[in-house]
């Protein structure tokens, strides 16, 4: 699913990619997808929509690769704000101004289920991973700084990446004056003439894949594995 996303992260296209594998090289295969605008981008096979509203594609034996739009609410929103020395300021009127810029990725998880855990009803977050990064350059962009990430700088250019896990906090349900689980992503730097092309964000949950939760039976067994967490997110 690619988003493209306005300057503040409103969204203003959803995309969706599909593959459909043919294992059994059918001649026909009748497909549901909920997309609109369809277009095969690959191959030549043609569609058909039939009176159920399924999509039926000539396949020729032939896997098929096709995109569509759709308007959904996304599993995660994601909101941009920028602030000028301290104050906020839209985007576009940050174009082409001097001085202490922050930039401020917040995610808001929408994606649960509703959990009893000890007779007690409880929103139970999908965990989702948020991966912002973008490309600044050094001739605009100096003193680089990311609240929860990594900064890498070959002189020209500083890239930058920053996580976060928007509802796990929650899930987990640790004080955040103890520990605090990051739900955004903040840079700041010191600005000459602002300009900034695109940035990119990924929403991933396969970093969890390696945490077994139900080795989760301790204090020991948490803190490993979150040390395998750790591993993922590397």
């Amino acid at each position: 699913v690619y988003v493209l996303a306005g300057a503040d992260g409103s969204v203003q296209k959803v995309i969706v990619s599909e593959w459909i594998k043919t294992a059994q090289n059918e001649n026909s295969i009748a497909d549901k997808s909920g997309l609109s605008d369809i277009e095969n981008v690959k191959g030549n096979e043609t569609y058909t929509p039939d009176d159920s509203n399924m999509t039926v594609w000539d396949a020729e034996g032939n896997d098929i690769y096709y995109q569509g739009n759709i308007e959904k609410d996304l599993p995660v929103a994601m909101t941009v704000s920028y602030k000028l020395d301290g104050k906020s300021i839209s985007a576009d009127e940050l174009a082409g101004k001097s001085g202490k810029v922050t930039i401020r990725f917040d995610y808001e998880n929408r994606q649960y289920e509703t959990v009893n855990i000890d007779g007690k009803n409880e929103k139970i977050y999908v965990p989702f991973g948020m991966l912002t990064g973008m490309l600044l350059d050094s001739d605009t962009f100096r003193n680089v700084e990311v609240s929860n990430g990594k900064l890498l700088n070959d002189g020209d250019r500083t890239a930058v990446i920053g996580i976060a896990f928007p509802g796990l906090q929650e899930n987990l349900g640790i004080d955040k004056d103890k520990v605090e689980i990051p739900d955004y992503v903040e840079i700041t730097a010191d600005v000459t003439d602002f300009e900034l092309g695109m940035t990119v964000t990924i929403a991933t949950n396969e970093i969890f894949n390696e945490l077994d939760a139900t080795k989760v039976d301790s204090a020991d067994g948490l803190t490993s594995s979150l040390n395998e967490l750790t591993d993922g997110m590397q």
